[in-house]
């Protein structure tokens, strides 16, 4: 067998090396291609989210009004339970997390959580375990008397 001379076998890794990069450059360039296109369609999706709850909002504000004008003429019995309603259109599957996700996409998908969960920031009433009704009594400073 004839050994190769250390130049050629320098060349060789190196030219090796360089295919090896430009195979990496293409695959970056198309990921970062893809990443553009996902960031785009997360853009509009936020946009279209926005407008659904623009919408849902106008609506809910719509049937509260209505509620009081209910309560009012004293027939509350056809009042609409907007939680129930809220609470039924939350339910559903959701979207499984992947197993590694950077700290920012756990952010995020914590605060899109927060809004389909009870108590959240579209939820009128308090979360489970939330204070309600003020201080308790045995903290309260009234009939104490001074000295």
């Amino acid at each position: 067998m004839t050994s190769i001379p250390h130049d050629k076998r320098r060349a060789a890794a190196q030219s090796d090396a360089c295919v090896d990069i430009a195979a990496l450059v293409d695959e970056i360039r198309a990921n970062a291609a893809a990443l553009d296109e996902r960031w785009c369609m997360a853009h509009w999706l936020i946009e279209q989210l926005r407008q659904q709850l623009f919408d849902a909002d106008a609506l809910r504000r719509a049937v509260a009004t209505a509620n009081s004008q209910f309560d009012a003429a004293g027939v509350a019995n056809l009042k609409i339970n907007l939680a129930a309603i809220r609470r039924a259109a939350m339910t559903g599957r959701r979207a499984a997390a992947p197993a590694r996700l950077s700290a920012a996409a756990i952010q995020a998908d914590r605060l899109l959580l927060s809004l389909l969960s009870p108590g959240g920031a579209l939820d009128p009433r308090p979360a489970l375990g939330a204070p309600v009704g003020g201080i308790a009594g045995r903290y309260s400073l009234r009939g104490r008397g001074r000295g």
